[in-house]
């Protein structure tokens, strides 16, 4: 069994999990300062993805275009590819950005199985629909347009909730829900409150 925590971020887009994972990250670093972590988010992925030029990457760049949903493949490629090239086993682990589709969670599941990743850590960000779509507007990006944010906010509910609640029925995770419309300081002494590392 392997004793190296795992923490997984989740929550509706604009709920700052990558915020937290980096806050997470410095947090540990400085709490453990010879413990190995290693972290990975699927945007710096699909980023590197959209630069390249081949067909894949092609397909990529037409779906963002769009405003669409990556398909749930690339989005295991990605992280399963971080995995098996980057973990060796003696080091703590800190992503977000997925899962997003109960597939991909059962996929991460088998994952977190295989590297004998013990009772990892869900943790949920939740704020509400209106203050994610607050949140994406305010932060919006070049290719940005309104619907494409209201698709972003709507695909938690039908696409990442299911994979959301499979964590959360699950005994081999230690699930937990924040308050993310808090500053960011409370949410992050919140889930260093709700951890319980020490």
């Amino acid at each position: 069994m392997n004793n190296k925590h795992t923490f997984i971020f989740s929550g509706r887009s604009g709920c700052g999990k990558g915020t937290q994972r980096k806050l997470l990250y410095e947090y540990f670093s400085k709490q453990y300062p010879n413990e190995k972590i290693f972290q990975y988010y699927t945007g710096d992925g699909f980023r590197k993805l959209l630069e390249g030029d081949g067909y894949t990457n092609e397909l990529v760049r037409e779906v963002m275009e769009v405003g669409g949903l990556q398909p749930n493949f690339l989005a295991v490629y990605l992280w399963s590819t971080a995995f098996t090239e980057n973990l060796e086993g003696d080091e703590h682990i800190i992503t977000d950005g997925f899962p997003r589709a109960l597939v991909e969670a059962q996929s991460l599941d088998s994952a977190m199985k295989f590297y004998k990743r013990h009772k990892p850590h869900f943790i949920v960000i939740n704020v509400s629909k209106e203050e994610s779509h607050k949140r994406l507007l305010a932060r919006k990006r070049d290719d940005d347009t309104e619907d494409s944010i209201k698709r972003r906010v709507n695909w938690y509910d039908t696409q990442v909730l299911p994979a959301v609640n499979f964590y959360r029925d699950n005994p081999d995770y230690n699930f937990i829900e924040v308050d993310g419309e808090q500053p960011i300081e409370d949410v992050h002494a919140e889930i260093i409150s709700k951890l319980k590392l020490d």
